[in-house]
């Protein structure tokens, strides 16, 4: 029997969350997650909300009488975002759930303050450093909502891309080399879903950078449409991370991007190998689902 998870919504957007939430859907079924107190997804960019947000369950959540009455049915609790708004629901109802294990998120591209006066037992951070470990202290990247993205097999027609806003230094000085190089860059452009899924589909090599947080969708979307994920090496801990030169190709510095890109458009059976076993990995252990199943056991329950 999958384990009933009570999941605590915040009411603005939080992409940690909100992939989390929907991975929870998929992996247990919505008849386990209780959604409290309620979140209205349909807004939010990019269409990146749960399916079961539309359904009746998720539209008409748990209500606290009839959460005082099942609490001892649900065998963990999610609170979804480090905010004001989903601590003070879980300050207010937490004294219900001593029984079961708590994890705290923390998806913000700021150090997180980890209050001392709500009870938790787990907290997933993204952006975590390896010399912030902590016991009680787990990563938790970004992911690949399926549903979303738009893998199609296409013709790779597009050598190297780069899509994404200059939120990062490392950003101006790597699109510059690009543009000089003839490479594909789009920067700042606000371009429809369905047109950069397009692009990804298209490219042998696609080009991933820190932005204003080391963690980026982007680094997740690239493996998983199919190119080859080029990227500044990455300071954080990611669990199941891609290994450079047989899933991923990491640099250090824009020079050394460009070197990797000639080496590797020199080498197409090697560039194509790398790019498959990344796809692979990003399918088998970075979808919504397979967080949602990391968090799961991290916090001793088998879904």
């Amino acid at each position: 029997m999958p384990p009933k998870v009570l999941f605590l919504t915040g009411s603005s957007i939080n992409f940690q969350e909100d992939v989390l939430h929907e991975g929870l859907d998929e992996l247990l079924g919505a008849e386990h997650v209780y959604c409290y107190p309620y979140k209205d997804y349909k807004n939010f960019q990019y269409n990146l909300y749960p399916e079961s947000a539309n359904s009746p369950r998720h539209r008409n959540p748990i209500g606290l009488m009839r959460l005082m009455e099942q609490r001892e049915s649900i065998d963990a609790v999610i609170i979804g975002g480090n905010r004001p708004d989903s601590l003070a629901t879980w300050r207010v109802i937490q004294d219900l759930f001593t029984h079961c294990p708590v994890a705290l998120l923390h998806g913000e591209e700021s150090e997180p303050h980890w209050p001392e006066d709500i009870h938790y037992t787990h907290r997933f951070q993204m952006d975590l450093l390896p010399e912030n470990q902590a016991p009680d202290l787990f990563p938790l990247p970004m992911a690949v909502p399926p549903r979303v993205m738009l893998p199609e097999e296409t013709e790779r027609d597009i050598k190297v891309s780069f899509v994404a806003r200059l939120t990062h230094q490392i950003r101006f000085q790597c699109a510059e080399l690009l543009r000089q190089g003839g490479f594909t860059v789009f920067a700042n452009a606000d371009l429809p879903r369905e047109l950069y899924c397009w692009i990804l589909n298209r490219t042998k090599i696609a080009v991933s950078l820190r932005g204003a947080a080391f963690d980026t969708f982007r680094y997740w979307e690239i493996p998983y449409h199919g190119a080859l994920l080029l990227s500044q090496r990455l300071p954080i801990l990611i669990p199941d991370n891609f290994v450079d030169g047989q899933s991923a190709v990491f640099f250090d510095s824009p020079e050394e991007m460009m070197d990797k890109i000639h080496s590797l458009l020199a080498d197409e059976d090697r560039l194509a190998w790398i790019a498959a076993n990344g796809q692979n990995l990003a399918r088998e252990k970075h979808t919504s689902a397979a967080r949602a199943r990391y968090v799961l056991e991290t916090m001793g329950l088998v879904p």
